[in-house]
């Protein structure tokens, strides 16, 4: 796993070597911003307006992961003291993380760290959609963040600007969820999570874009 952590004066990206869930909230333990020891982060805070997520994971890919109790990570970390060799093996998974600026969506990895690192969307709204040459852009706030999409490739969606809005009322649907999938050379979002093919997207009549190419970028934001 790999998350992209908040801080007062930016962010970082990080390894995840444990999760751990303390029912009314959960934690990750990731490298500190100097990369010298890990360190457990929250995934959110509580704010005067609501909740900041602080975590982010975009890439969910694990290996020797165990789930113990509540709690998961890897299976020679879990429940153990960080000791020198631990922190070693920690230090030489952190020496391999690379973040890409753009993330493109080709397989179902890439769908899960995006559903993952944007929370489906959930509450999110159309920003600004906008063309550049024969690419569509479409950015979405969510979350303490923005998530902008670029569609290449015969792109095509039925979103406008302000879709999903809380302000807005009743004009827009909220989006509460996220599906992607790939039909016909197509990488295609909706905001139903039980759309499958094109012809669930027809028949629930859902929100959505699509292309032959989609790549996607999160920027985070100060405010909840």
């Amino acid at each position: 796993m790999i998350a992209r952590i908040r801080t007062k004066d930016g962010f970082y990206d990080s390894a995840v070597f444990a999760i751990y869930d303390h029912e009314t909230y959960a934690e990750a333990l990731v490298f500190d911003r100097e990369g010298k020891v890990p360190v457990r982060k929250r995934f959110t805070a509580r704010m005067r307006h609501g909740i900041r997520i602080d975590v982010f994971i975009f890439d969910t890919r694990t290996e020797n992961w165990l789930q113990k109790g509540k709690d998961e990570g890897y299976d020679w970390l879990l429940g153990r003291d960080i000791d020198e060799a631990i922190l070693k093996r920690c230090r030489e998974i952190q020496a391999r993380v690379h973040t890409p600026e753009w993330f493109e969506i080709k397989n179902e990895d890439d769908v899960n760290g995006l559903i993952s690192a944007t929370t489906g969307l959930h509450d999110a709204y159309v920003k600004k959609i906008y063309k550049r040459g024969e690419k569509l852009f479409i950015r979405f706030a969510a979350w303490s963040c923005e998530v902008l999409f670029e569609l290449t490739g015969n792109p095509e969606t039925n979103l406008c600007e302000g879709y999903g809005h809380m302000s807005i009322g009743d004009e827009y649907p909220l989006i509460f969820e996220t599906s992607v999938f790939f039909e016909d050379g197509k990488v295609c979002w909706t905001d139903y999570g039980g759309a499958k093919s094109f012809a669930d997207r027809d028949k629930y009549k859902c929100a959505y874009f699509l292309a032959e190419k989609i790549r996607w970028k999160f920027t985070l934001t100060a405010k909840a």
